[in-house]
């Protein structure tokens, strides 16, 4: 039997792009972390192996494009996936 972490690890292997993009776009779906994680940044400042604090930042304008631009194409699969299903249920 797996455990959580391993269904989330074969979960995010078996999608169709090898991507790293869309790998980490896939995580932070399955995490249920996507609204966490538009519109931030964050810097985390180490003293020696001790985290000191995390500064969050704005994100930056080029990494916000490369989200929105996976947020457009995880869509036009999802939409493409239902129509494929709700032709399949008409026959």
């Amino acid at each position: 039997m797996l455990s959580n972490l391993n269904n989330l690890k074969e979960k995010l292997q078996n999608k169709d792009s090898g991507d790293e993009v869309t790998s980490l776009y896939y995580l932070i779906k399955e995490l249920g972390c996507l609204p966490d994680i538009i519109g931030r940044e964050y810097e985390v400042v180490y003293e020696g192996n001790k985290i000191v604090k995390i500064i969050q930042k704005p994100i930056p304008i080029p990494t916000l494009q490369v989200l929105i631009q996976e947020l457009n194409e995880d869509n036009k699969r999802q939409e493409k996936e239902m129509k494929k299903s709700q032709r399949r249920g008409k026959k």
